[in-house]
């Protein structure tokens, strides 16, 4: 069975906290070896740290402050967290400029805050980004040489795409891209470039075609993985091979 990592998932959401235990036994049991975790919000930075100390074999933690969750106290925190040796990345960052969101320019400073604590720890950031792409590319530019960039659950273009590969960004893809209908997400899967291509479930908050949301968890990381290897004419054991390997290279050796 080929291994898999599933870069994105929230096993720190409460909906998990009854069943952690069977979500982590079917997923390894899927060929799953590695969970990256990030954090959203104040409370999930403790929930994150306690997780990957119960499960140091397969859960690796991210920290970061989310767009929708802006606190104060929680960024005056953070760095409590991000400089733990277990850390794997910084995240759950990002921009989100759809209605009903906390301000731009409180969005832009927290994220500009968190961006400028993974260059100084040498961490990667995962990036959540909605109607905000040439933002988030305006910021994270000038630290194309200092970080790298995932973006998470990738929405844009292929066009798009392209600008951010060539930051030197990664590009993960979610559930969405296993619905017949999201042409845009299969026209990204088909162009991005093997060495660049990672999975994720974001868990549990984005359906597959087979599963809905609130049931996702890392074990559907291999309906990704399958998909995509239809998208791309290639087998599923390239798929799982590639972005694993391509996940190990951007969060670290610890992801044996």
């Amino acid at each position: 069975m080929e291994p898999l990592i599933d870069t994105h998932c929230h096993l720190n959401d409460p909906s998990f906290n009854d069943t952690i235990d069977d979500v982590l036994e079917r997923a390894r049991r899927k060929g799953v070896v590695g969970c990256v975790v990030p954090s959203y919000d104040r409370e999930s930075l403790a929930r994150t740290a306690e997780l990957a100390q119960l499960n140091p074999d397969i859960l690796f933690p991210g920290f970061g402050i989310h767009p929708w969750f802006l606190d104060e106290k929680a960024l005056q925190e953070l760095e409590t967290y991000v400089k733990m040796p277990e850390t794997v990345c910084l995240g759950e960052v990002g921009l989100d400029l759809s209605p009903g969101m906390p301000s731009r320019n409180a969005q832009e400073a927290f994220f500009a805050a968190q961006i400028r604590m993974a260059a100084d720890y040498g961490l990667p950031v995962t990036v959540h980004c909605r109607r905000a792409h040439e933002r988030v590319y305006e910021m994270v530019q000038p630290y194309r040489d200092r970080i790298t960039v995932i973006m998470h659950s990738f929405s844009g273009s292929v066009e798009v795409m392209k600008r951010f590969l060539d930051l030197g960004c990664y590009i993960s893809f979610s559930g969405s891209v296993t619905r017949e209908t999201a042409k845009k997400y299969h026209r990204c899967a088909a162009a991005v470039p093997a060495d660049r291509l990672l999975l994720e479930t974001d868990a549990p908050s984005i359906a597959t075609q087979t599963t809905p949301a609130s049931r996702v968890e890392p074990v559907h990381t291999a309906e990704i993985a399958s998909k995509i290897a239809d998208i791309r004419g290639a087998s599923y054991t390239e798929v799982c091979r590639r972005s694993t390997s391509n996940a190990r290279c951007v969060f670290g050796k610890r992801m044996k």
